[in-house]
């Protein structure tokens, strides 16, 4: 797709006639683009429906499906990525189980499925959209987190920082390091996953070209 292209809609006819004005409407619009892979309206309605994002307290519509769009994005470049390696057919996948979480977060079937032909839907993009979430679990699971490795200077560290530090000044008693080595080991694990999850982002942005429109 042409980077010069600003938005893209597919418009249907609602009557025709020579003599007669033509209705437009808008069926499907293209709100972002990640390679050649386009992001459309329909995939944030999606998102939107299963929470991809929560809800912020107070947060405008607006903020909410400006950042459910960023969210897809991203999702398409971690996918995308995923698929270009050619690790797609040799992580250990389970789309079931990231459709039932969807279908879950979602409001269960009957609450889902029933609001689809409203937003143009089709349970074929319930699937599309669990195949990339269960992509990127399993590659965080199984070649992100296996990277991580956390010693006994950094669990040490981070209890003097996050406990002793922080308790100095009240009268609560700091807990033995023994009783929450722990949490902090799982705390600086998912820390630490995290930032190695930024660090494959950074990089997936650089090999993908992405264009996303104003909305």
């Amino acid at each position: 797709m042409r980077t010069g292209i600003v938005a893209l809609i597919l418009m249907t006819v609602s009557h025709f006639g020579t003599a007669a004005e033509v209705d437009w409407e808008t069926v499907e619009e293209v709100l972002a683009v990640v390679g050649r892979t386009p992001i459309l309206l329909s995939d944030v309605e999606l998102a939107t429906l299963v929470r991809l994002v929560d809800v912020e307290p107070l947060e405008a519509t607006g903020s909410h499906r400006s950042r459910i769009l960023d969210a897809r994005i991203r999702l398409e470049i971690e996918f995308r990525d995923i698929e270009d390696s050619g690790l797609l057919l040799r992580l250990e996948l389970d789309p079931q189980r990231a459709r039932q979480t969807l279908i879950e977060r979602g409001g269960g079937e009957a609450e889902l499925f029933g609001q689809f032909d409203q937003h143009g839907l089709r349970e074929a993009d319930l699937d599309e959209l669990a195949l990339r979430v269960a992509a990127v679990d399993a590659f965080v699971q199984q070649r992100l987190r296996p990277r991580i490795s956390v010693n006994m200077d950094e669990i040490e560290a981070a209890y003097q920082q996050l406990l002793v530090d922080e308790i100095a000044t009240s009268d609560e008693p700091v807990p033995p390091l023994a009783t929450v080595r722990e949490q902090l080991h799982q705390l600086l694990v998912e820390r630490k996953l995290n930032d190695e999850i930024e660090r494959w982002l950074a990089r997936a942005t650089e090999r993908q070209e992405v264009l996303r429109f104003n909305r």
